[in-house]
């Protein structure tokens, strides 16, 4: 098996157990990487999008590459 099927079939599940990350780390990521709302990210293997999403409520513009067709349904 592949990276890209490790999580096939799994994405509904791994939606809902999966926590936000702490607010604490988007702090971090600001302060270490100078990330301003003018910031555009990549996040690669965004899974369900969770960090996505977190990124995007910061005001970063953010581009989220899945390559699992299941964890990208959720």
């Amino acid at each position: 098996m592949n990276n890209t099927e490790k999580f096939t079939g799994k994405g509904q599940i791994y939606a809902k157990a999966r926590p936000k990350y702490a607010p604490e780390l988007f702090s971090y990521l600001k302060e270490k990487l100078a990330l301003t709302s003018a910031t555009t990210i990549a996040d690669i293997g965004s899974g369900t999008g969770i960090f996505t999403e977190q990124l995007l409520d910061q005001g970063y513009h953010v581009y989220a590459v899945e390559p699992n067709q299941d964890m990208r349904r959720q």
